[in-house]
């Protein structure tokens, strides 16, 4: 959301500054009177078909700044339709306009550096709990740079969720109905960034968890971590919870070399000055997985061992290399090879109780910190606390 000074001398110049001081006020009294003026209205339509009504929906307009956020709330009528009047605009702050409808938040970003916008329309969606209309449309997975002092390969995942329906995903009370991503066996440093409104995630020791509602719709998810190796070759298996209509595994030609008897051949591609292999398949089921074969793995010497040095590119500039590399190979590439599915289930299939319970016990102490440390508000820590101890009391029941 959005971000004079004058020098004046000699009596000339005075008598000119004099005489056009009483246009910059009067200027400036007209802009806080236009200020003053501001109005920011809007309706809230439901997108689901014979859907739950949007009135009485409480709307808040969003003023933020460096140092914190000051909210102004009002309903909205029968139709939908809200309005705030005399909105004050203040080049310092960033403005948005969200509502909660069926535990789900929906928003948008708004400038009022020019006064008064057009109105504002937000679509809200019925919930639903049911994990089944999310999906993947496509996955790919990037083994950017290796550590041999660490023995460690960071890597990034872009995943496409989609949902098709015409309801909202919310987390629901049962058991294991958060949205749930795999990760390699002693994954660290985990990082995960999308543009789904109010989402956070919790490491856990099958991979993370994504506290985020979904509403219709394409959205990308991307992930980065680093896993350990043991040695020159490392047999990588990998979960899809939800499936993907296409998987793209991809290397730079000198970090390792990766080989998949599932997914298909290995092709080259260059892009830039680098050579990479990429390795595609046609879709995965849901709860299915892939195996990949890594070689040419790099093993630290005691001396690397203990000065901690870096073989290859750093993580943080491989990333963005990343990002046009699978852009460009979404468009080089068109034709898929079949894959032959696996019948692995990792977080589909059923979950043990003790397990599900000490899952959920890392979580709440992971939103605790989050909390605590200042990186979740109060009102967002409370919802998905309750998630959670909703899931503990439906475990208890069992």
């Amino acid at each position: 959301m959005a971000r004079v000074a004058v020098a004046r001398l000699g009596l000339a110049i005075f008598l000119v500054a004099l005489a056009s001081t009483s246009v910059v006020l009067h200027k400036t009294d007209g802009v806080a009177a236009q200020n003053l003026g501001i109005v920011v209205e809007g309706t809230i339509s439901n997108g689901t078909v014979g859907g739950a009504s949007v009135a009485a929906l409480t709307v808040t307009l969003h003023r933020m700044s460096a140092i914190g956020r000051d909210d102004l709330g009002t309903t909205t009528g029968d139709d939908g339709e809200f309005r705030f009047d005399d909105v004050v605009y203040d080049s310092e702050l960033s403005y948005g306009v969200s509502v909660r409808f069926q535990d789900a938040i929906y928003g948008t970003d708004i400038d009022l550096s020019a006064g008064s916008v057009s109105p504002v329309n937000i679509v809200v969606f019925d919930a639903t709990t049911d994990d089944s209309v999310i999906s993947a449309s496509s996955a790919s997975l990037l083994f950017a740079s290796v550590d041999r002092a660490t023995q460690t390969v960071a890597t990034l995942e872009i995943l496409r969720l989609n949902n098709s329906s015409d309801h909202a995903y919310v987390p629901g009370d049962e058991p294991a109905r958060l949205l749930r991503f795999g990760l390699p066996s002693g994954a660290t440093n985990l990082q995960v960034d999308t543009l789904l409104i109010g989402a956070d995630f919790a490491q856990i020791d099958l991979g993370f968890a994504l506290f985020a509602s979904v509403p219709p719709g394409e959205h990308e998810l991307m992930i980065s971590y680093e896993f350990p190796y043991p040695g020159d070759e490392f047999t990588l298996e990998k979960s899809y919870r939800y499936g993907a209509d296409t998987v793209r595994v991809l290397a730079p030609v000198e970090t390792l070399a990766i080989r998949s008897d599932q997914l298909g051949p290995v092709e080259a591609v260059t892009i830039g000055e680098r050579s990479y292999q990429i390795i595609e398949s046609g879709g995965i089921g849901r709860g299915e997985g892939i195996t990949v074969q890594l070689g040419g793995l790099p093993s630290a010497n005691a001396v690397e061992r203990v000065s901690q040095n870096l073989d290859g590119i750093r993580f943080e500039y491989a990333a963005p290399v990343a990002l046009v590399m699978l852009m460009i190979g979404l468009l080089v590439y068109g034709g898929f090879v079949k894959t032959r599915r696996s019948s692995a289930e990792v977080l589909a299939g059923p979950v043990n109780d003790n397990v599900e319970r000490e899952t959920i016990h890392q979580m709440i102490a992971e939103l605790q910190d989050s909390f605590e440390t200042g990186k979740l508000e109060e009102d967002d820590y409370r919802r998905r606390l309750s998630v959670l101890n909703a899931q503990l009391t439906a475990l208890s029941k069992r």
